[in-house]
């Protein structure tokens, strides 16, 4: 598995190379095609993603779902003692290396009902990818295992926040510095806003609905002009509907009192899992007998494609194993974590989808 992720790390399928997305694809669908799957590649919107099966099924019991783009930067694979480090090694390619040494390892894949969705868009929200895809109604499964979330090996993530990002501008009329009152600042109505808006959320716990101011514009190179346009990039995490409900509400009004506008917005729904259901149990209690103690259930605190499975009331199982520092400098998987993660999944693709 460390050779394949090695090989998967080094084609650097950054998002917005879709043409490094569309190699990558290529030398998975060989190595599918190898072990007998039927592959089928879907563009849309401009993004690359790769749908395989073991027996040309639209809907299979289970399916192994993961992105293979990654973000900008970071550093090249290399290896030191138990960890592996470089862009994409644990967010998510490890995922990838999984499904094709657990394909590669089945007698006769076509005895298991198991389907793989890799898909080249997540870091930009999933929208042209799983998003896409499961819109179209005959691609479905009864289960999808998604490594994308959790605290490393030994949590399960069983509910996740929902998405909310937005993009503000506050109008106003541009004026001399000295004279205010014959002009209306945009800055100074974006600063109200924002305050405002900050001032509805209780970020002193963790799990509770969470607003971040994250770009600011305003002004130009004029110490001494006030501006007329002032720009906010905002990111609110919401805790479920009742809550972003809420939070609608009240940045509409804030943004009629201070005349700001929306310029763009994008909403990606809350997650939640329900654990009583007998497929997700039984990998419950697969884990427990695999690693000796219960795996911890928790909420992810960010965003991931398993919001648009549970809008089509798929169960999605989203555990990985240790590693760290996804999307930031010095990136890294532990090696015997990642083998233990890849023992549980072969053995509940194996008890789950064997025909």
């Amino acid at each position: 598995m460390i050779d394949e992720l090695h090989t998967l790390m080094n084609f650097f399928p950054v998002t917005h190379n879709q043409q490094a997305v569309s190699a990558l694809l290529d030398h998975v669908e060989m190595r599918l095609h190898q072990a007998g799957l039927q592959v089928e590649r879907i563009e849309h919107g401009g993004f690359n993603s790769l749908y395989a099966s073991t027996r040309g099924q639209k809907h299979a019991r289970v399916m192994l779902q993961g992105h293979i783009d990654v973000v900008p930067g970071g550093e090249v694979f290399r290896r030191e003692d138990d960890k592996l480090y470089g862009r994409g090694c644990y967010d998510m390619l490890f995922a990838t290396a999984s499904f094709l040494r657990l394909i590669d390892n089945l007698e006769n894949p076509a005895s298991y009902d198991i389907s793989i969705l890799l898909t080249g868009d997540e870091e930009l929200g999933g929208v042209n990818g799983v998003g896409a895809i499961l819109d179209i109604d005959t691609y479905t499964c009864d289960v999808c295992i998604l490594p994308d979330a959790g605290e490393g090996l030994g949590t399960m993530s069983v509910a996740a926040k929902g998405i909310f990002d937005l993009r503000v501008r506050a109008n106003g009329t541009s004026h001399h510095g000295s004279r205010p009152w014959e002009g209306d600042n945009a800055a100074d109505k974006l600063i109200g806003f924002l305050s405002d808006l900050k001032a509805l959320f209780d970020m002193s716990d963790n799990d509770n609905s969470t607003c971040i101011i994250s770009q600011l514009e305003a002004g130009n190179e004029a110490l001494n002009q006030g501006p007329a346009e002032a720009i906010a990039g905002i990111d609110i995490r919401y805790t479920d509907q009742k809550e972003y409900d809420r939070i609608r509400s009240e940045l509409e009004r804030l943004a009629k009192a201070y005349d700001v506008e929306i310029l763009y917005e994008q909403i990606g729904r809350s997650f939640s899992l329900d654990t009583d259901a007998p497929i997700v149990k039984q990998f419950i209690d697969i884990y427990k007998d695999e690693v000796g103690e219960p795996i911890e259930l928790m909420k992810a605190h960010g965003s991931s494609d398993a919001r648009y499975f549970d809008s089509k009331n798929i169960p999605v199982i989203m555990y990985r194993p240790d590693g760290g520092n996804a999307h930031g400098d010095g990136e890294w998987l532990s090696i015997s974590s990642w083998q233990t993660f890849h023992n549980i999944l072969e053995r509940y693709v194996a008890e789950t989808a064997k025909a």
